[in-house]
């Protein structure tokens, strides 16, 4: 089996057969792309040198799975969810373990932690919620689908995305629900689906048909709806439009990128288009006040301007090593890749300035910057802190 993609298929609709079918490409991490990735060149003056804060073994990970599987982190806390149901709670200080629960649950995406709680998904369509205090269930809710994407979670509302097409929002404290919508789902879609994400009252959601939703958070009630991305081709296949990476809220800007090609940015008030770029991705966004910051399916890694949306650069000496999304990280970007180095790019030009190697398995999760630290997650359950110190006069 080749493991190096990530852009596995899952078929909806069709027979249980085919559905199996999906979900042993997603195991295999099969898919369209089989270009081989470029080999690492020596770096040989890096600016910064990799420093390994601490690593520890939080659990299972995901394996070969794709999941929603990101650290969560609060206070002075990690938080890490496995595919065989355990969590485990770290001190993010030392990555000393402080808790670990089972859950008992096939968990596939999250934690999400908000109100004191860790909210996690399941293959079988539950959230499960544990207290993020000591590890204790406190409700479990059963939605109508697998919920592969962690939810999104406000003071008094958790908001999760169903793989058939619902959002459906629930009582953060009971877990009982308040409300669902539903949106058809088409034939073929990529196996993923991105987080809503609340901001001033309305949920934002990516969807697999090529549009992005607002709702009111409290009611549901549609407040618009968006196409970025059109179905065309012949097949398909050629046909997926699919936005599987969380939308990108800055102030009353949004941005969303579909893996059928197109980065936008919209307006939050009313969903009107301010610009579109050619940009297939399906990996998270990143910002400063200058651009935007996208890995493509290519994992050539773009720099879109805020303002117009033209291209600010483009880097494409890391093709194919299935990187991440990147992360702003001390002015500059971070990335990790299929065989677990994570790479500092210039937010500049894009070149690479450092590299290190953290694992000896894939990263799939976004880095997460927690002051000059960064936080990165193995597909196995390895988790480290990092941090870059300046080589030479620098």
């Amino acid at each position: 089996m080749n493991h190096r993609r990530n852009n596995p298929l899952a078929v909806t609709g069709l027979t249980a057969a085919l559905a199996l079918s999906g979900a042993f490409l997603t195991a295999c991490g099969g898919g369209a792309n089989v270009a081989e990735p470029t080999p690492l060149t020596e770096l040989t003056a890096p600016a910064y040198r990799m420093e390994t804060v601490w690593k520890t073994d939080a659990g299972e990970g995901a394996g070969e799975y794709v999941s929603g599987f990101d650290p969560a982190i609060e206070g002075d806390r990690t938080y890490v969810a496995n595919l065989d149901g355990y969590v485990v709670a770290l001190n993010l200080e030392t990555g000393k373990r402080i808790w670990r629960s089972r859950t008992g649950n096939r968990l596939i995406a999250g934690p999400t932690v908000a109100g004191g709680l860790l909210l996690m998904g399941t293959r079988d369509g539950e959230i499960v919620a544990l207290s993020a205090n000591t590890g204790e269930r406190e409700w479990t809710a059963e939605l109508s689908s697998e919920i592969i994407a962690a939810p999104a979670a406000n003071g008094e509302l958790a908001v999760a995305r169903t793989l058939d097409g619902r959002l459906v929002a629930l009582d953060l404290t009971t877990g009982k629900r308040r409300w669902t919508i539903e949106r058809s789902v088409p034939t073929l879609t990529l196996r993923g689906t991105s987080s809503p994400v609340i901001d001033d009252g309305t949920v934002y959601a990516g969807l697999d048909n090529g549009k992005v939703l607002a709702l009111d958070v409290n009611t549901g009630e549609e407040r618009w709806s968006q196409a970025i991305a059109f179905p065309s081709g012949r097949s398909e296949l050629e046909r997926i439009v699919d936005i599987d990476a969380d939308p990108l809220v800055i102030g009353n800007e949004l941005y969303a990128v579909s893996a059928g090609g197109q980065l936008a940015s919209l307006a939050t008030t009313s969903g009107r288009v301010r610009w579109k770029q050619s940009v297939a991705s399906e990996q998270g966004l990143s910002y400063d006040e200058r651009n935007i910051y996208a890995t493509d399916r290519d994992s050539d890694l773009q720099a879109i301007n805020r303002l117009t949306g033209s291209a600010s650069w483009e880097q494409d000496g890391l093709k194919y090593r299935e990187l991440t999304g990147p992360t702003l990280y001390e002015g500059d970007l971070v990335a990790g890749d299929y065989e677990g180095y994570v790479h500092w790019l210039s937010a500049d030009d894009g070149s690479v300035i450092a590299r290190g190697h953290v694992f000896d398995e894939p990263i799939r999760s976004q880095p997460i910057v927690v002051g000059n630290r960064v936080i990165v997650l193995g597909a196995f359950g390895e988790i480290a802190a990092l941090r870059f110190a300046p080589n030479g006069d620098r």
